[in-house]
């Protein structure tokens, strides 16, 4: 990984430490004030909203961070036409949930019914917003993206304290807050895209629109699955599990979910280059992919021996049982961490189909898993599920990489000490961009 690399990364990782430390913060609140059937109304209702985003905007996100990313398109071209489209399809989106909300069906039970049309509201703003931020990533502006992800995260804490607390909106109110956040990524977005020249020469056309299509088609099974994987136990104990048992289990994953911060952090710093490279710069890939595998391992293992006093102090004694599920968990996100960071070299190649064979086999397997499990095992069941679902993707990913790319699994695996001389150098990076910003 060259030093740029490394330094972008640094800043990307350094920046999903601070979200994660806010977003702590927000599921504490959200726990200590919503109890875990408020946190379980919550979690049903906020993945209803964002199962309709992803359904309805076809990767067309991922897409646009692609063309713009290799040039492909033009700044003005790849933005518009990626906003348009994802403004498009977030209000076939809501229009769909609306109808949907008229059939009884049991999940929709899990929540007041308010909850549900504020949770149709967020629909827009979550998938332009999450639009603008890939576009940032897509465009190289690291630095912005960053500033953003924290902004973003800090209203949202903001928001969702003072909606529940002082105004006493409940689940409203935490719903709400995340539309506060989406505003944040479309105005910061919005700024950025206007010194890239974005507003200069404002060109969109129905081919652009067919060739986001085009490839975010490909991408789409990766997309619904990403997004499914982490909730398909609340989407099923959604329909079979009293409120409280969904909050358990959402605030389980919520909290492991955190550790995928390193791969996310690495996977931003690394798509602009692979894109940008006619191989795709495997060897780079692998020796991030060791990387996120090494820092996020260690993470895991913290996580495991001081999940307990975590849960009782961040979520509240009422979430204890949420203990043995993240042990559950742990494995399966271990697998995540280091193989997620394989999928930009497919994205960035266009071969973003590979994604989602990889992801919609781990997506099935998830599913089965917790038909089969759940009714045995309970709760435990959907984590050994998830586990499952993660063990598979990661197979499948790993397999394709091996295949297209020659390297073999030693030399794409075996850590070496140059891996952790990069992480060192990640880690001084963070270290020292946090000691300025304390100095300043």
């Amino acid at each position: 990984m060259s030093s740029t690399g490394a330094r972008d990364t640094a800043v990307s990782l350094g920046s999903r430490i601070a979200v994660l430390l806010i977003g702590l913060a927000i599921q504490s609140t959200l726990a200590w004030l919503l109890g875990p059937d408020g946190r379980g109304a919550y979690a049903v209702c906020l993945l209803f909203a964002t199962l309709l985003g992803t359904c309805f905007a076809f990767g067309m996100d991922t897409a646009g961070q692609y063309f713009v990313a290799s040039k492909r398109m033009s700044v003005s071209e790849g933005v518009w036409a990626t906003l348009g489209s994802l403004l498009a399809a977030s209000i076939v989106a809501v229009v769909f949930g609306r109808i949907v909300m008229e059939f009884d069906l049991a999940f929709l039970t899990k929540a007041p019914r308010s909850s549900f049309y504020v949770a149709l509201a967020v629909v827009p703003f979550h998938v332009v917003g999450q639009g603008c931020l890939l576009l940032l990533v897509g465009l190289g502006r690291i630095t912005w993206m960053a500033i953003t992800a924290i902004v973003n995260s800090f209203v949202q804490l903001l928001a969702a304290f003072v909606l529940i607390r002082v105004f006493d909106f409940g689940v409203n109110g935490a719903l709400l807050a995340i539309i506060a956040a989406g505003t944040i990524n479309v105005i910061f977005g919005l700024i950025a895209f206007r010194q890239e020249g974005a507003f200069e020469r404002v060109r969109t056309s129905v081919l652009q629109t067919k060739r986001l299509a085009a490839y975010g088609v490909r991408f789409y099974v990766a997309r619904l699955s990403s997004t499914v994987n982490f909730r398909i136990g609340t989407m099923v104990l959604a329909f079979f599990a009293p409120t409280r048992e969904i909050g358990i289990f959402a605030a389980a994953s919520g909290l492991v979910s955190r550790i995928l911060l390193v791969p996310t952090s690495i996977e931003t710093a690394l798509f602009s280059r692979v894109a940008a490279d006619e191989r795709g710069r495997p060897e780079t890939v692998a020796q991030a992919a060791r990387a996120s595998g090494l820092i996020s391992g260690a993470m895991l293992i913290v996580l495991g021996v001081l999940s307990r006093p975590l849960v009782l102090v961040l979520l509240s004694p009422e979430f204890a049982p949420a203990v043995i599920l993240i042990w559950i968990m742990i494995p399966g996100i271990f697998l995540r961490s280091a193989s997620k960071v394989l999928m930009p070299y497919f994205t960035g190649t266009d071969r973003p189909a590979v994604c989602s064979w990889a992801v919609g086999a781990g997506m099935v397997a998830n599913i089965i898993g917790i038909l089969v499990l759940l009714p045995i095992m309970g709760l435990a069941g959907a984590a050994w599920a998830m586990t499952i679902g993660f063990l598979v993707s990661s197979a499948v990913l790993v397999a394709a990489f091996r295949r297209t790319t020659g390297l073999s699994l030693a030399r794409t695996w075996v850590p070496r000490g140059e891996d952790v001389r990069v992480i060192v150098r990640m880690v001084r990076s963070v270290l020292g961009r946090f000691g300025a910003g304390q100095r300043a």
